[in-house]
Parts: structure tokens; sequence; C-alpha cells
């Protein structure tokens, strides 16, 4: 390689990667300015106290319900027109994706109904075994007094 090749891979110092960290801050934001920037976000809140924040809800994917009235009834059999297999396994998917739906918010359902069952089972026992525990207490408080009073 000559030298003026080799010139021109050389870098110069006014070339070199800055190692200032305002620099590398524009490719990725630095751990305290997001700090910062949640911080301030608070302050603000905490000065509007009494203004409701609005937390954002989780959209649910909804599926349209099937049509009343499907006017392909041949689906994939013999003597169909080119399109109409398009169109049946079209129906069919979405015929699929609603059922699908369906059970998956049916055992959600039933998931949530035995974690309130089992929540107010234990509740209940804790409540018991706490009930138990007061009476036991307050028997012995009651035997102390008496011992107190003779």
């Amino acid at each position: 390689m000559s030298d003026s090749e080799h010139q021109g891979h050389e870098q110069t110092a006014s070339e070199k990667p800055s190692t200032d960290r305002s620099a590398s801050s524009d490719a990725r934001p630095s751990v305290n300015k997001l700090v910062d920037k949640q911080r301030s976000h608070i302050d603000y809140l905490m000065r509007n106290i009494d203004k409701p924040i609005e937390l954002p809800t989780s959209k649910k994917s909804s599926v349209k319900p099937p049509p009343e009235i499907v006017l392909n009834v041949r689906g994939s059999s013999a003597g169909a027109g080119s399109s109409d297999f398009s169109i049946y396994r079209d129906l069919r998917r979405k015929e699929n994706l609603r059922i699908k739906h369906m059970d998956a918010e049916a055992a959600e359902e039933s998931a949530r109904n035995e974690f309130e069952k089992e929540a107010d089972e234990l509740k209940r026992k804790d409540e018991e075994k706490t009930a138990k525990k007061r009476a036991k207490r307050q028997k012995r408080r009651n035997k102390g007094k008496e011992k107190d009073e003779q």
C-alpha cells in the first residue's frame, strides 16, 4: 500500500470518535435523562393532585359475530367456482377465530372464578383462625383479671 492510500485510512485527531457523553447521548438516552423525565412527570402529577388520572385500558380483541345469511353454502365441494373456495376458507377462518376467542374468554372467566373462590376460602379460613386466637387471648386476659381480683 502506498503512503497516499495509507494516509486515506488514517484518522486525524478531529476525525476520531469523541468520548464526550453528550455526543453518545444522542444515540441512546442516558439513565439520568430518563430519571429526570420521570421525576418531572411525577412532580407535574403531584401539583395537579385534584385532577383525575386516566390510566390506559387494555383493548380486548373483539371478533364480529358470524353473518346471519351465508350466501356461499357449497364450500369446497365439486362444481364450485374458482373463487368459492377462497370465500369458504375465509368464512371458516373467521368462524374458527370466533370460536377460539369465545373459548379463551370462557377459560379466562373460569380461571377468574376459581381464583376468587380460592381467595374467599383462604380469607374465610384466615378469619376463623384469627377469631379463634382472639377468643383464646380474651380468655387468657379474663383469667388474669380474675386472679388479680382475688
